[in-house]
Parts: C-alpha cells; sequence; structure tokens
C-alpha cells in the first residue's frame, strides 16, 4: 500500500491545482472512505482508498493521457468552470474534456496565452512561486513609466500587505496600422516570477497609471507565436517522468 499527501494525489488526478486542492480540503469538499478529511497532509492510497470532491467519486488511472494545451484567451471571458456572476468563461467555450484545468490565470479584461492541461503536477509547477517560472506581458499604458518608476518596480511595492515585484521591465515599440499609428502609444514588455492576483494592474495604479491592454506573451518556455484570439492549440509536450 503506497500512501501519498492527499492534495497531491488530487492535482495529479487532475481534480485541481495543488493549492487550489487544499483550498478544497479546508472547505471539508473532500470525504475518504466516505469521511471528512480537512487536514492538510493527510496521506491516503489512491488505489485502495475511495476519495470524492464535492460528492463526486474520483477515479485514478495511470494509464490516463496528459493533455497539455496553449490557448489564446480573448478579452471578456473569465478563467473559471463556475462564476458566481455568470460571467461567459472559457470552459464554456471549449469542448475540453472535465479534467483538464487552467494553468493559473488571466483576468477579464486581459488577453493572451494560457495554457491548460490535465496534469496536476504540470499545473503545479506553473504556477507555484516556489518555481519562480517566468511569465512575460507585452502591456499598452495611459503614460510612459519614467526611469525611476522602472527601478522602483524592480525594487517591488507593497500593495495589499503584498510586495509587487517586476524580474524585468522595459519599452518596447509594437507598430499598428493608422489611424492608431498617429496616436502616441506606451508599450511596456514585463517580466514576473510571482503572478499574483492582478499583478500588473495594481503596479500600474500604484503611479496612476492606467492599463490600456494586457497581454501575455510568454509562460515559461511556452510562447504565444502564432496562435489568434480564441484560437487553441495542443501542445506535444513531454514531462521528465513520461520520459522513463
Amino acid at each position: 500500500m503506497i500512501q501519498e499527501r492527499l492534495q497531491k494525489i488530487l492535482a495529479r488526478a487532475g481534480v485541481a491545482s495543488r493549492r487550489a486542492a487544499e483550498v478544497l480540503i479546508v472547505q471539508g469538499q473532500v470525504k475518504v472512505n466516505g469521511q471528512v478529511v480537512n487536514q492538510l497532509g493527510t496521506r491516503v492510497d489512491p488505489q485502495n482508498d475511495c476519495i470524492e470532491v464535492s460528492g463526486k467519486k474520483i477515479l485514478f488511472s495511470e494509464k490516463r493521457s496528459k493533455l497539455y494545451y496553449a490557448y489564446y484567451k480573448p478579452v471578456g471571458l473569465v478563467v473559471t468552470k463556475h462564476d458566481e456572476l455568470g460571467r461567459k468563461g472559457i470552459f464554456a467555450e471549449l469542448n475540453l474534456p472535465a479534467a483538464v484545468n487552467a494553468v493559473g490565470r488571466l483576468d477579464k479584461d486581459s488577453e493572451g496565452l494560457l495554457l491548460l492541461s490535465n496534469d496536476g503536477e504540470f499545473i503545479h509547477r506553473y504556477t507555484h512561486p516556489s518555481f519562480q517560472i517566468s511569465k512575460i506581458y507585452r502591456v499598452l499604458i495611459s503614460r510612459p513609466l519614467t526611469y525611476e518608476e522602472r527601478q522602483t518596480l524592480r525594487a517591488g511595492i507593497l500593495s495589499e500587505g503584498k510586495k509587487l515585484k517586476a524580474f524585468s521591465i522595459k519599452k518596447i515599440k509594437i507598430s499598428s496600422h493608422p489611424p492608431l499609428s498617429r496616436i502616441p502609444q506606451h508599450w511596456i514588455e514585463i517580466e514576473l516570477r510571482e503572478g499574483l492576483k492582478r499583478e500588473i494592474r495594481r503596479m500600474m495604479a500604484h503611479f496612476d497609471i492606467r492599463v490600456l491592454r494586457l497581454i501575455r506573451v510568454q509562460h515559461g518556455e511556452f510562447k504565444i507565436e502564432n496562435l489568434k484570439p480564441g484560437e487553441l492549440r495542443q501542445l506535444p509536450f513531454t514531462t521528465e517522468s513520461d520520459k522513463g
């Protein structure tokens, strides 16, 4: 009998990321052999114990195919399977297996690269701040950042008790078509390693700068490349464990 931490098992089964699985456990939404388990670190045997999440039995199969996708999330969609406000979400638009979850988030007003997978360990690696996975964004802002403001963001600012820090930040030029080309546009490229909620928007708000457009162009080694808004592409990705 091989026992593992419950949150790790749920993540590997594609139920949720490891952090989200921990929330489900603490909230009392997970049962093992009919009993609610709300203690993190509880060890169970996935092959012999009956595990339920929100009343649904979780089936485990080591032969389940691991799926990886790159998706260009358009503006206007939320990244959730169940939105309490009834907003339109990406999973209503995509015909994906139920076990596939988003690798991180992009808010409703942001666009760009969003990874999706049913591999809980992959989701954990590409979302947990301890792995320091790079995420790169191109951002259109209402005025240019000064040199001093860019330096301040590299050093980090406090917002809502959290330190927001840009790993790198630079001014860039993006060509646009007339008549927009006649209007000054201020673009920056910013690299993050934490991925806190609405992090870039909070950074800009610190300097009374409005974010006019926000596009994620890279997540780890994965790039947006030629994806168009709303386009989904399956990735030929192989983990080290798959390589044997």
